[in-house]
């Protein structure tokens, strides 16, 4: 499976999370921090959801990959970094 680098822009649903209310939540992602997605849903409101504590389905290239929020702590430099240091 290949590494989710950089998620802006594309569509994520939020399937699991420890906060209810964000379960279910489907929009694009506007932007990341190292802790949080910016989620804008169909209504044009963003929402900021903390990326440690969910379970994302984010559509990448036409599949659906699931993904852990542990696993997109840290900020897209720190991500590529991590890739390539290996």
């Amino acid at each position: 499976m290949r590494k989710l680098l950089d998620v802006i822009g594309l569509r994520v649903k939020v399937l699991s999370h420890s906060n209810p209310f964000f379960i279910g939540l489907s929009g694009i992602i506007v932007f990341e921090s190292s802790k949080f997605l910016y989620i804008k849903n169909s209504k044009g409101k963003i929402i900021m959801v903390h990326k440690a504590n969910g379970i994302f389905e984010i559509d990448f290239k036409g599949s659906h990959q699931i993904m852990h929020g542990y696993k997109l702590m840290g900020n897209i430099v720190k991500r590529l970094k991590k890739r390539w240091m290996v």
